[in-house]
């Protein structure tokens, strides 16, 4: 199974960033757009396991208070794969600080996981035709108040993540 951990979205936050994926497009950016239903904000990325025991135990020793985070900006990064058009998060320091320990407990029960450093993101589009990211995006906010176990697969050419 590939599996990451993530922080998941209300309906209201994951409409905002729809809508700023509608504006990119309107605006002739082509590329793997994020479906709806896919949107997330990834923690740490595991990748091919089946050690879920560890994963979850890790999961459940990580302690934090509920936190509010906000949308921020768009941006990019390049990858070895392309480019990726992301929206951020406004003083992302709480999610920093939710990654770092969950990383932490990840480290501390022999899990292994893409070590990349991390900078709080939600991915749009991956191989975008074109960079834009002067697109105003909703600050929607939400509250985190807990983490989620997901796996990703393909299923009829289409790729799904879903809570395990």
């Amino acid at each position: 199974m590939r599996i990451f951990i993530a922080i998941r979205f209300p309906e209201d936050f994951k409409s905002a960033l729809v809508d700023a994926q509608h504006e990119l497009k309107a605006r002739g950016v082509t590329g793997n757009y994020c479906p709806y239903g896919n949107l997330h904000l990834t923690l740490a990325f595991i990748g091919e396991t089946f050690d879920l025991p560890n994963i979850r135990k890790a999961v459940s020793e990580v302690s934090f208070s509920p936190f509010t985070i906000t949308l921020g900006s768009l941006g990019k990064f390049q990858t070895k794969n392309g480019s990726v058009i992301w929206a951020g998060i406004k003083d992302g320091s709480s999610v920093s600080d939710l990654a770092s320990q969950l990383r932490e407990r990840l480290v501390a029960n022999g899990v292994r996981f893409k070590t990349t450093e991390f900078y709080p993101h939600i991915s749009l589009i991956r191989k975008p035709s074109m960079v834009v990211t002067d697109i105003d995006v909703a600050p929607v906010s939400m509250c985190v108040e807990r983490i989620f176990v997901m796996k990703s697969e393909r299923i009829n050419g289409e790729l799904i993540y879903s809570e395990i």
